[in-house]
């Protein structure tokens, strides 16, 4: 109800200008960072663990109580974030009058927009120049009592002479800032008055240049501009190319999903943290071959507790390359995928080197990338069915010196110990529309090609 309220409240402070362009919808495009290819994956994978460790901070700060303990033993990072460019996606975002772009992460795992700005004290490496404030003006710094400071989760801001302070310290590195208001552009549509983060201190450089956020706070790009409702395609690695490879995002009106291939299931609210940013889904069952796994309620469902981790459950992520699932989840799938493995005679091999569990021979198919491995179909609350292209969790992560596949891989791969969260990754989104229907409550998705959405 909490969560609810404060999204009412944000829509409420936008201007109708704002709101308006939700009537017609509008349009950007996702850049991938780096395609993922036999020397990639192993990046991808470490990558990933930085993600599922800002993940499982997160989760446990939206389900405890802010005091000054959470602050020290459960710090979470923007910056982390940027760390995931081996397979992450970028989308352009301009900021102020006149406006000035910057390539950023586009992240549903989380809601603040943020860019780093001048004067900065600590910046990092960058592919834009820090934004200037004094150049704009539509600038305006948010003061402590502005609902949008409220939002910021409470242990991680504070406020002082600046205005709205934030610091958000990390193993890996931090982000530090203030908030403020401007007008942003996207995709030809322009939104006045929306909050974002002016970060003056930054840790680590990378691809990206900040983060948007498209979670479900009030803080994300999706509540303040007032949509309803987003979509977007992931072209494929193996059908992308360098000069045609951007992904179609599409929100407000635009976002629909069309066709009899069409399946739908609910968006989800964790009980056990109501303020969360995720988009969780009622992962029911796998089926890998012919083999329907033993999946009950609770293999992929919320659960009770405190600590890491807190809460469960199953979430569709954008920031998350590969897919996770949660340990007596993952068992189910690997050992289905051993028992008929081995009915096929592939070889497994180790894939400690590559940064996988579950790798075999591929070299059986005289190089090439048609190893007869299990199909993979994935169901969900609501009767709606994911047959997942082999490519999108099946992966060739080593090749010989002719550059055929010698060693492919699970894409799939068991959660870390303090998560307690399954991820579907953007690997496996590939090659599918998806649309987050905020105002329907539900998540629906369908094959596409995704050049021509």
């Amino acid at each position: 109800m909490e969560a609810t309220a404060a999204a009412m409240l944000a829509l409420v402070l936008l201007s109708p200008t704002t709101l308006a362009t939700d009537v017609h919808g509008f349009r950007a495009t996702l850049t991938r960072i780096h395609q993922l290819s036999p020397g990639k994956y192993s990046a991808a994978v470490r990558c990933d663990s930085h993600r599922l460790a800002f993940l499982s901070h997160a989760a446990a700060a939206a389900g405890s109580k802010a005091t000054t303990t959470t602050t020290t033993n459960s710090s979470v990072s923007f910056q982390t974030l940027l760390d995931n460019s081996a397979g992450a996606y970028n989308m352009d975002l301009s900021i102020g009058t006149p406006p000035v772009t910057f390539s950023v992460l586009a992240d549903t795992g989380s809601s603040l927009i943020w860019t780093q700005c001048a004067p900065c004290t600590e910046c990092a490496a960058r592919p834009a120049p820090p934004f200037q404030p004094a150049s704009s003006s539509t600038f305006s710094k948010l003061p402590c009592a502005s609902s949008f400071c409220q939002f910021l989760t409470s242990p991680y801001h504070t406020c002082n002479a600046t205005g709205c302070v934030y610091y958000y310290p990390y193993g890996m590195g931090f982000t530090a800032g203030y908030l403020a208001t401007e007008t942003l552009h996207v995709g030809g549509a322009s939104f006045p008055g929306v909050a974002f983060g002016c970060s003056t201190e930054n840790g680590v450089g990378n691809s990206s240049s900040g983060i948007v956020g498209l979670g479900r706070s009030p803080l994300s790009l999706v509540s303040q501009v007032g949509v309803g409702r987003f979509s977007y395609c992931l072209r494929s690695d193996a059908d992308a190319d360098a000069d045609a490879g951007d992904s179609p995002i599409l929100f407000g009106s635009l976002a629909k999903v069309t066709g009899g291939n069409v399946q739908s299931t609910p968006l989800l609210e964790n009980p056990e943290m109501p303020s969360s940013s995720y988009y969780y889904v009622n992962l029911t069952g796998i089926t890998v071959g012919a083999t329907d796994l033993p999946v009950t309620s609770t293999t992929f469902g919320f659960t009770r507790g405190t600590g890491a981790g807190l809460g469960g459950g199953t979430i569709v992520d954008s920031g998350t390359t590969l897919t996770y699932l949660v340990k007596e989840g993952y068992a189910m799938v690997k050992r289905a995928f051993l028992s008929q493995m081995a009915m096929a005679n592939l070889t497994t091999v180790n894939g400690t080197r590559f940064g996988f569990d579950l790798c075999f021979d591929a070299t059986a198919a005289g190089g090439g990338s048609g190893v007869p491995v299990p199909t993979l179909v994935l169901r969900f609350a609501g009767g709606a069915e994911y047959a997942v292209r082999r490519r999108s969790y099946v992966g060739v992560v080593a090749v010989d010196s002719q550059g055929r596949a010698a060693v492919e891989c699970l894409l799939v791969l068991p959660a870390s110990e303090k998560l307690s969260i399954s991820i579907i990754g953007n690997v496996m989104q590939m090659d599918l529309h998806v649309l987050y229907d905020l105002d329907g409550g539900m998540f629906s998705f369908a094959p596409a090609d995704c050049a021509n959405v």
